[in-house]
């Protein structure tokens, strides 16, 4: 995005490299040439072989200035948006099973944001549960600020909110995966769960879950697409792409807090738990 106005110049540095490129890869094979043909004629053995060590420091290597000079407006442009304070948390928040304030954090912040969308655009239905893998939490979130750089480290990938309508009995599938595994993010939700990992009692939206009857799960089109072992949502009745970034919307929703004066406090309530 940051690049944008300047393709023009951009694009100039690129096909003079290119060519540059592709001038050193004819020389390169000229060469090649050369001595395959000179082998040809001449056999030739090997008498010693010499080994030494090469350096591959940082410092053993030297900077184009050209590239230099052309990225460093978007670098400091970058820098400081990285640098914009999004929120005051607190504590730290971060990640663990069977359940963690970093996770409850991002799954309410998923479920409300479906909601949200769904609301805005009139539909006839909202999500029952949200879910957040486990592994899509990449870093904690620090006590105190919370910058939105800090926000691309919790989540590095592009992952686009989407919402599936699930039969009862997938939601049940979906839902002994996630109990074997011993915990994920999850919202809308209260799970629990025996030592084997199976499921002892189960209600979604306060309510006693019922097999017959159809859920709506918000989650990443990642999950969804069947990514970490979720290949049942591939039943999913209706499918939901959304457009919006969850990372943007975390970003989003913790602005508008900050604005507001309110800092991120999280708690513990059970959702996930062992009987």
């Amino acid at each position: 995005m940051f690049i944008r106005n300047n393709k023009n110049v951009i694009g100039n540095k690129a096909i003079f490299y290119s060519g540059k490129i592709k001038r050193m890869r004819y020389s390169f094979i000229l060469i090649m040439l050369l001595i395959i043909s000179f082998s040809c004629k001449t056999p030739l053995s090997v008498s010693s072989v010499e080994m030494d060590n090469i350096s591959n420091q940082p410092s053993s290597f030297s900077d184009d200035s050209a590239i230099v000079r052309l990225v460093a407006p978007y670098r400091q442009s970058l820098e400081e948006d990285m640098s914009e304070v999004l929120a005051i948390s607190s504590e730290e928040l971060s990640k663990a099973k069977p359940e963690s304030k970093l996770s409850n954090f991002v799954a309410d912040l998923l479920m409300n944001s479906g909601k949200s969308y769904c609301r805005m655009n009139n539909k006839a239905f909202s999500p029952d549960m949200a879910f957040v893998n486990y592994g899509g939490l990449r870093t904690s979130l620090p006590r105190g600020e919370v910058t939105v750089g800090k926000i691309y480290e919790l989540m590095p990938f592009e992952n686009e909110m989407v919402l599936l309508k699930l039969p009862g009995a997938t939601m049940m599938k979906f839902l002994k995966l996630v109990a074997a595994r011993g915990g994920d993010g999850i919202a809308g939700v209260k799970l629990g769960i025996q030592a084997d990992g199976s499921i002892s009692s189960l209600q979604i939206g306060g309510r006693t879950f019922n097999e017959a009857q159809d859920y709506w799960l918000v989650t990443n089109d990642y999950i969804a697409g069947g990514g970490d072992a979720m290949t049942m949502l591939a039943e999913a009745t209706e499918y939901l792409g959304t457009g919006l970034r969850i990372r943007d919307l975390i970003i989003d929703s913790l602005k508008q807090n900050y604005k507001d004066g309110k800092r991120i406090r999280i708690e513990l309530d059970g959702r996930f738990y062992y009987e």
